[in-house]
């Protein structure tokens, strides 16, 4: 399946003008892996990818599509592609809080397949920490080693 993911990267970092109102930089840094003993999970999962916010507005939130790279908790290249809604709320001065329902395709993190991640984010409309969640489940043949949380920057241009 990765000969899908490659194609499709290749296709949105080539043309974020035509599809998109808002560009931005992903940069992926961190996990944290609980509810598994012992946990040898490497949590170092540097990477980068790109969103596009290609629809919707500041009041009813934006429809995105993701797409990236990540060195994942097994020590080795994962890749994704997902589309999803983005909404943000005012805090105070520039200060906003939002979350970010997404789901996608997933090759890598001991996944290859469809997943979802909800996430929260807190920054400004120009740079901000998004934090995901993704609980121990079992589902199918898939059978998960831990509960993992993620954390990764948004940059938008």
């Amino acid at each position: 399946m990765k000969r899908h993911v490659i194609p499709a990267l290749i296709f949105c970092i080539a043309a974020p003008g035509a599809l998109a109102d808002d560009f931005s930089l992903l940069l992926f840094g961190a996990s944290i892996h609980t509810q598994c003993n012992p946990c040898h999970l490497n949590q170092d999962n540097w990477g980068a990818g790109a969103e596009w916010a290609f629809s919707g507005n500041d009041e009813d939130g934006r429809w995105i599509a993701r797409t990236g790279a990540y060195d994942d908790s097994y020590r080795k290249t994962a890749y994704f592609v997902s589309g999803g809604w983005r909404k943000e709320w005012q805090l105070a001065g520039p200060l906003q809080l939002g979350v970010i329902l997404q789901g996608g395709y997933l090759n890598g993190s001991g996944r290859d397949g469809l997943v979802a991640l909800p996430q929260i984010s807190i920054g400004t409309r120009n740079l901000a920490l998004e934090v995901g969640y993704m609980p121990k489940i079992s589902a199918g043949g898939y059978h998960g080693k831990s509960a993992v949380t993620t954390f990764n920057l948004r940059w938008m241009f």
